[in-house]
């Protein structure tokens, strides 16, 4: 709101000046006592994958500790750069928030040919981490390799023999195996499938080597005896298998990565609405109850601060891009 200057209007400067004060005051009263209607967040894949399911857990045990309904809106598409940008660019509201993994974040941007319709530094902002979960490298129990380094002699002593699945070009799957491929030197095939079911049946059946997906993908097979696990990406034991080393104890520490989901904030989304989602996302992550619904989606509950959000998006940035630069990996919009 703007005052006119003149000297010939004190009395309607003074009135705008009272006028701007209950503005300001009603803001800061309203943002004092956020939330003051239900909250949002949307999520920007569609409805019954692993980063719906992880939000509307999430949602359900946040309505009880903001003390107002959280709801869970589903716009899918891109591979969540649609929902993403939508939301990045939307109208400012302190009362909506966005769940990405890190693909909307520190990858998209490196695999999309066009626009990707939002800057992922500038147009978003922090508010924590909600979960991460490991990334398992897994083989057929046909081939005859019985831990990691094994698989790494055995694809040297077979140049272009060995082939690995994935749910598509650009997919988590591609690029941890492509990651595994450049770091270690290792001549492999990339056969693409039309989604996850696909490329693991790939793999069980041995039609395929070698397969890398994450916790969620792959524990009902890995389980079920159907493959065989060489190792985790995480830098400790993940809590589901305990037997299986580390990428770190084999001595392969470039091979370290994870999953995670991140609540994010508008650009302009004001400070107080961030800090008070942050503490009210902690103490649910901090909850028995709710670590253990987690665990059963093989999921690690990760509390943290916006900054840790940005550094870890950020060290994600510089592994990622290299990778997908390395692989040669595009997608049309």
């Amino acid at each position: 709101m703007k005052c006119p200057s003149s000297s010939k209007t004190k009395l309607a400067r003074l009135a705008c000046a009272l006028a701007c004060a209950t503005a300001l005051s009603g803001l800061a009263h309203a943002q004092a006592n956020w939330p003051t209607r239900p909250v949002k967040i949307v999520v920007p894949y569609a409805a019954g994958g692993s980063t719906d399911i992880t939000t509307r857990l999430v949602a359900r045990n946040l309505s009880d500790e903001l003390g107002q309904q959280v709801v869970v809106e589903n716009k899918g598409g891109a591979g969540g750069t649609l929902g993403t940008a939508a939301f990045a660019k939307g109208s400012p509201d302190d009362h909506t928030f966005l769940m990405v993994t890190q693909s909307q974040i520190s990858i998209n941007q490196f695999l999309f040919k066009d626009k990707l319709g939002y800057d992922p530094v500038h147009d978003l902002q922090p508010v924590g981490l909600v979960a991460q979960t490991t990334n398992a490298i897994v083989v057929p129990m046909s081939l005859p390799v019985k831990s990691f380094k094994e698989f790494v002699a055995y694809t040297k002593a077979n140049p272009g023999k060995v082939s690995y699945s994935s749910a598509g070009v650009g997919s988590t799957g591609h690029l941890l195996n492509e990651l595994i491929k450049t770091s270690l030197g290792l001549d492999m095939v990339h056969v693409p499938y039309k989604g996850n079911g696909p490329a693991m049946q790939a793999v069980v059946s041995g039609e395929v080597q070698l397969n890398t997906d994450n916790m969620p993908q792959l524990v009902a097979q890995i389980k079920g005896g159907k493959v065989r696990p060489l190792a985790v990406t995480t830098s400790k034991r993940w809590f589901q298998l305990p037997d299986v080393p580390t990428v770190d104890e084999l001595g392969y520490p470039d091979l370290k990565t994870t999953v995670w989901f991140a609540l994010m904030a508008q650009s302009k989304q004001s400070k107080e609405s961030i800090a008070k989602m942050n503490t009210a996302l902690n103490k649910v992550l901090k909850n028995p109850e709710f670590t253990a619904r987690l665990r059963e989606q093989s999921l690690e509950p990760t509390p943290s601060t916006p900054q840790e959000v940005s550094t870890l998006a950020e060290s994600d940035r510089k592994k990622w891009k290299g990778v997908v630069e390395a692989s040669g990996a595009k997608i049309d919009n």
